[in-house]
């Protein structure tokens, strides 16, 4: 699987994040978008508390891992769509994914829907070190605590990726996302 070097400076993203606030919303992000390095299975995500009712949003997240694998253009795709939950969370909208107000604001600001993208996914394959048996794939595995089910001989594991970046293809057709910081 093919990574791209991805510059994770944080105050480059708040920046990306105040001018989209600014061009789609006319308004300030009163919250810090910040890089989250555990973040696997998303690409991003809208962080708020709520207690009874009173309600505070807290951050944006995006995934350092998903930066790797995906172009600027649908990153910004991905950040708006977190955005679109803050902005619509602040005003009292419906803000959860697939709600129809939720996503008419996708729509307009050309913002990724929900799952639309698929990242692909570390697995191991491990083979018996002995008789070269395949046992299987798993994504996570320690091959020192175990022995294979064959000879007992040591289990070798090898990286791999399972499935691959892939999107529908109809995002970002007639987008107004077309900003380039400098």
């Amino acid at each position: 699987m093919e990574k791209r070097e991805i510059d994770f400076d944080p105050e480059k993203l708040q920046a990306l994040a105040d001018k989209l606030s600014q061009h789609f919303w006319q308004d300030k992000l009163q919250i810090p978008v910040v890089w989250n390095g555990r973040l696997t299975r998303a690409m991003g995500r809208f962080v708020f508390r709520q207690q009874g009712k009173k309600r505070e949003p807290l951050k944006i997240e995006m995934s350092k891992y998903a930066a790797q694998f995906v172009d600027r253009e649908i990153f910004i795709a991905v950040l708006l769509h977190e955005m679109c939950h803050y902005h619509l969370f602040i005003q009292n909208k419906p803000y959860q994914d697939h709600h129809p107000v939720f996503e008419q604001e996708l729509r307009r600001v050309g913002a990724i829907s929900t799952n639309t993208v698929k990242l692909p996914t570390k697995v191991y394959k491990l083979t018996c070190q002995h008789c070269k048996k395949s046992l299987g794939m798993m994504k996570r595995f320690n091959p020192d605590r175990y022995r294979s089910g064959c000879c007992q001989a040591p289990i070798q594991r090898e990286e791999d990726w399972m499935g691959s970046f892939q999107y529908d293809g109809r995002i970002l057709k007639n987008s107004k996302v077309r900003i380039i910081l400098s």
